[in-house]
């Protein structure tokens, strides 16, 4: 039974979501840089100022808050959660976020790979977070990859997916080799371990164990690309059985 610590708890939390509600209002300019929902709700600026009210990386705002539910942080909200109707989390969403820069529409925010022109939200995240300033350079003619571009180890699928760090670190979240996160464990649906799912399966296009497909997982090493993850022989290049990604991991110290 919840202890009256839980229910205060709760009731703060709800409190402080009203409260970023009731603060988030269109704010949209000319000119200016923000994420915007596609049921009209403004989801933040981009800027470089963390401690405005509106930065969509102020971690006390509306919009920055992983308790707002204005927030693409909430996993809870309509923007941030896995089933959000507009959120950039739900891969089943039709009416993801829209990301412009300076006036200009650049591309949705979004998990659904089937979304055109679309930044995948991980991606997004790392970039808003730690390069800010790369981002408000975009332009309408910028390749989204020559931003949103992760500089570690890792595997990526032929539609833009990502599957997982090239990592010994089996304790990292997003390590492949974590046999309990959303890239390593048999169950889930973007580990190529999953031999049911569409990075897994020895049927599916995208898998590396499928012997006869030319659209395999890529492989980047400190953000350059390597080669392909793949149990097609025929397939020219650099290439990695997956049998074997283990042991390869372990050898390039990785």
């Amino acid at each position: 039974m919840p202890n009256k610590g839980d229910k205060t708890k709760r009731l703060l939390e709800q409190l402080l979501g009203n409260l970023y509600n009731e603060q988030a209002k269109q704010k949209v300019t000319q000119g200016d840089s923000f994420l915007i929902a596609q049921d009209g709700q403004y989801l933040g600026k981009i800027t470089t100022n963390r401690y405005d009210n509106d930065s969509i990386i102020n971690r006390y705002g509306p919009y920055g808050s992983r308790f707002s539910a204005t927030s693409i942080f909430n996993k809870f909200s309509q923007y941030g959660s896995r089933y959000g109707s507009y959120s950039i989390n739900n891969p089943y969403c039709t009416q993801p976020p829209t990301l412009v820069i300076k006036g200009k529409f650049i591309a949705y925010i979004s998990n659904n790979r089937f979304i055109k022109e679309r930044i995948n939200p991980e991606d997004f995240i790392l970039t808003v977070e730690n390069n800010i300033n790369e981002l408000l350079r975009i332009s309408g003619g910028t390749k989204m990859e020559s931003v949103f571009v992760r500089k570690d180890s890792y595997i990526q699928a032929q539609d833009g997916a990502f599957l997982g760090k090239l990592t010994s670190d089996e304790y990292e979240t997003e390590s492949i080799l974590n046999k309990y996160g959303n890239y390593g464990s048999e169950y889930s649906t973007t580990s190529i371990f999953n031999s049911y799912g569409s990075y897994g399966s020895p049927y599916s296009s995208y898998s590396p164990y499928n012997e006869f497909t030319s659209v395999p997982p890529k492989i980047f090493l400190k953000g350059t690309f390597w080669g392909h993850l793949t149990k097609n022989q025929y397939l020219s290049g650099n290439k990695l059985d997956p049998d074997s990604i283990k042991n390869w991991i372990y050898e390039n110290g990785l």
